[in-house]
């Protein structure tokens, strides 16, 4: 705020020439300044004492009353006492004389720079100070990293234990559950100077407790205790360290997930640290290529057993080896992406909306031995699926799941909406993919599965058709037989007569 021309234009030639910081507004009196530091919130207004309408001091009182906070540069060519005792009252920041010296100007400047953020930083949780260190740049970090110290209290000569928690990776939601856990129980433990940090969906969150170095039994309880109790929610991997003192946190963060890349090669629940990894070696494994052409070749002649079989030789020598976690995830991708290239050469448009990277994602993403068989399970029995399945590989990674559950639950009552919940979508929005990727709705789809497996039973003759019709998931004789005259175009009984003939 400035009613001078001059001066106000070679104020604004200076910062934008010599600083990075943004002017939002320009003023020629208090009035108008009133206004817009009340609606555009600065963090630093600069101002003469003397102008109309309404003088600085006058402005910067009335702001003062409303509880506006920023910074403030008082501008003035008066020295007289009175006018430096009020705008002391008034937290006036620096104060600079006219005419301007561009040099202690920019010093000034620079100090008030270093006011505000030391005053934003200070208005922040230590839990938030914590992870702007851990995600910062060096220069945030070189600012915050003080504050931090001072807010803990730490010097040094104090031991910080680390641990790095993360869940299934097909579980991603159950982060914020999981967090939410680990601070439960470590109050009923009545643990003291701890911090729960979240960190990203992929890395997972971060427990800091401080001045641990007489707890010698805190790793033993943390598993225990914290980890037993939230791998009731998911499935958890956990890495551990100390560190003396806050500076060089950031580094022992990446320690960290470097531990917790071996998390593959252990049970759930186990926690990773240097001692336990000393003496680990892995095993060299070659990728199977003669066992790829052959599950190729049965994929093509359709031969749903052999398909099975051959997946399972390849889950007993490569995903359940004593092979480096990123090489067996690696050979998997490899492996069940050449197998579904081979189906898209049957199947066309089997890569459409990133079906294949869907599937293939999740085993790339896979934290544990038991996540990635699980993925691999999923896209066999897809590959094994005959004709009669009326399913085949769809373009859509969700559809697989989709299928899947129908396949085991087929039996039972199964709804569109406990299917879309298993899918985290909703009804709705599942009911519109499903039919986009399937060309039949999912009530029909099922149906028509149910018929399916049916005719399979019937075919044997050795089920009543009353039996069939329960094994099936029709628990209503006759609405089971008029599903099957609709589909098949005769009865079950015939069908089973015609079959038992031949």
């Amino acid at each position: 705020m400035e009613d001078e021309p001059n001066t106000r234009e070679g104020l604004i030639g200076i910062i934008n020439r010599y600083t990075e910081h943004e002017i939002i507004y320009t003023a020629v009196n208090g009035k108008e300044g009133l206004e817009n530091i009340r609606s555009l919130k600065p963090d630093l207004v600069v101002t003469d004492i003397r102008m109309p309408v309404m003088d600085g001091l006058t402005m910067l009182q009335t702001l003062h009353d409303e509880g506006e906070e920023f910074q403030s540069l008082l501008l003035t060519g008066y020295s007289e006492f009175e006018y430096a005792r009020k705008a002391l009252k008034l937290n006036v920041t620096e104060y600079i004389l006219k005419p301007l010296d561009i040099e202690e100007f920019l010093k000034i400047l620079k100090r008030v720079e270093n006011k505000i953020e030391k005053t934003k930083i200070e208005r922040v949780s230590t839990s938030q100070l914590l992870w702007s260190y851990l995600t910062g740049t060096e220069d945030e970090k070189h600012k915050i990293l003080p504050v931090i110290e001072e807010s803990l209290q730490v010097n040094k000569k104090v031991q910080i234990s680390l641990f790095l928690v993360k869940g299934s990776s097909v579980a991603r939601e159950s982060t914020t559950e999981m967090m939410e856990e680990t601070n439960s129980v470590l109050d009923a433990m009545c643990m003291e100077n701890y911090y729960v940090i979240f960190l990203s969906q992929d890395v997972g969150f971060l427990v800091i407790v401080l001045d641990t170095e007489r707890n010698r039994s805190l790793k033993r309880i943390f598993q225990m205790r914290v980890l037993e109790k939230i791998g009731k929610i998911s499935e958890c991997f956990c890495s551990y360290t100390t560190i003396y003192g806050v500076t060089g946190l950031d580094e022992k963060v990446q320690d960290l997930k470097e531990l917790m890349r071996h998390a593959f090669s252990f049970p759930s629940g186990t926690i990773l640290d240097e001692e336990l990894l000393a003496g680990f070696q892995y095993e060299n494994i070659e990728y199977p290529d003669s066992l790829e052409r052959a599950v190729c070749r049965e994929v093509r002649s359709g031969k749903a057993e052999r398909i099975q079989e051959l997946g399972e030789q390849f889950k007993k020598g490569v995903i359940q080896s004593k092979g480096h976690p990123e090489c067996i995830r690696e050979f998997t991708v490899r492996f069940t992406a050449g197998l579904l290239r081979v189906v898209n050469e049957l199947k066309e448009n089997l890569e459409k909306d990133n079906g294949i990277q869907y599937i293939v994602g999740n085993m790339a993403k896979s934290n544990s031995r038991e996540e990635l068989e699980h993925q691999f399970d999923k896209v066999m029995k897809t590959l094994s699926l005959n004709e009669d399945d009326l399913s085949g590989p769809t373009e859509n990674g969700m559809i697989l799941n989709v299928i899947t559950f129908i396949r085991e639950n087929y039996a039972r009552d199964i709804t569109l909406s406990e299917t879309a919940a298993m899918c985290g979508v909703t009804p709705e929005y599942l009911s519109k993919i499903f039919y986009r990727e399937m060309n039949v709705n999912f009530v029909a789809f099922l149906q028509n599965f149910r018929i399916s497996m049916a005719k399979r039973l019937l075919s044997l003759g050795k089920c009543k058709i009353g039996e069939v019709s329960e094994a099936v998931g029709f628990h209503d004789q006759k609405y089971f037989v008029k599903v099957f005259k609709k589909i098949c175009g005769v009865t079950p009984s015939d069908y089973k007569k015609e079959m038992n003939s031949q």
